[in-house]
């Protein structure tokens, strides 16, 4: 988030007007500002400037808090003074203590703050003080409530021109990705509330939300699964040696249609509903017949396959996975050694590293 920070560093004697409550409370209203007051103690050896950066964000982070707490709705609210002691060293900060537990926000967005700090060389005290106006973030959240509600209508835009491309799991992964953007805007619209009670629906531009985010559950609705493929599966037959199966098992299509399913593809039965069709098919080559030293019977699943977009009346990739050493497996006979093969979750891998890709485009 954009920080306008204007620092100011004061070294002297003299301390500066905001260090004092009276001064705070009388040019920093409640009613217009929100503000944030710390107050620390230069340790032994330690950077001056350094440590007044640190005490800057500290300001800046209870200014921020204060903000949270407006959303969260805490009921009673005391400031105090806590001195914290650490070995010789002692601190005080004017923090804020919530008697009613209040669930935290993990920050807010300040917008033109005022951060000042000073050091008093003579004692050693460290002063910062943070402040921003109400009327300035109420701008800055009804801004950046309108820009996120851009964002979603030119995401949804960008998605029907996917689907048009046959691009649909891309056009999922838009809206996906609107969707994380529309449901941010309710922080925002949060803020804004928190710091302009008078905000409308008008500032909060709550028709418009509701619109966008009826329109994108329903493109979601639409789109998930909703990338149609038909698998045509053959087995080959080569010869006798190499044939573990003497009918075709439908190992190796079962398998793949369960794991297209699992990567957001619907599988259909009929081509012409399809925007894929996968051709696969299935075969085995014997790597040991079991006669040598060790008997060993053991056979490798192999695959040839093709994909063809129908959108586009191209074929997108042809494979063959032939012999491969991470799909071969040993059993008590060629049937038992070849199933074991079309099962191994390797060659299953290796299928969809070819077409999901082209799918998922």
């Amino acid at each position: 988030m954009l920080f306008a920070v204007l620092p100011l560093f004061a070294w002297g004697q003299t301390a500066p007007a905001w260090t004092q409550d009276a001064y705070r409370e009388a040019s920093y209203p409640a009613a217009e500002w929100y503000t944030g007051f710390v107050r620390d103690h230069l340790k032994a050896s330690a950077n001056a400037g350094v440590a007044l950066k640190a005490l800057e964000r500290d300001a800046q982070n209870q200014l921020a808090e204060s903000i949270i707490v407006n959303i969260e709705g805490a009921t009673q609210v005391e400031n105090a003074s806590t001195r914290i002691q650490n070995g010789k060293q002692s601190a005080e900060q004017i923090t804020t203590d919530y008697r009613q537990a209040v669930r935290t926000a993990t920050a807010a967005t300040t917008v033109k703050s005022e951060v000042k700090s000073w050091h008093d060389p003579a004692s050693g005290a460290l002063y910062a003080f943070a402040a921003v106006r109400r009327s300035d973030l109420s701008a800055y959240y009804q801004k950046q409530i309108n820009n996120d509600l851009n964002k979603v209508d030119v995401a949804l835009g960008t998605a029907e021109q996917l689907v048009a491309a046959g691009k649909k799991m891309s056009a999922f992964r838009q809206c996906s990705t609107a969707k994380t953007t529309l449901d941010g805007i309710t922080y925002y619209q949060d803020l804004l509330t928190a710091v302009d009670a008078a905000s409308d629906e008008n500032a909060l531009q709550q028709e418009r939300f509701a619109e966008l985010q009826r329109t994108l559950n329903q493109k979601l609705i639409t789109l998930e699964q909703s990338t149609f493929v038909y698998i045509d599966c053959k087995y080959e037959y080569k010869s006798y040696k190499d044939d573990a199966f003497s009918e075709d098992p439908g190992i190796l299509c079962d398998i793949i249609t369960q794991a297209l399913s699992e990567n957001d593809c619907s599988v259909v039965e009929d081509p012409a509903e399809a925007d894929y069709e996968l051709t696969l098919t299935a075969y085995t080559t014997q790597r040991s017949d079991g006669k040598g030293q060790y008997g060993i019977i053991s056979y490798y699943a192999n695959v040839k396959g093709s994909l063809y977009n129908r959108l586009t009346k191209k074929k997108t990739v042809d494979f063959a996975i032939l012999n491969d050493p991470d799909a071969y497996a040993a059993g008590k006979s060629a049937q038992d050694a070849a199933t074991k093969a079309f099962k191994l979750p390797a060659l299953k891998e290796k299928v969809l590293e070819k077409v999901l890709p082209r799918i998922k485009n």
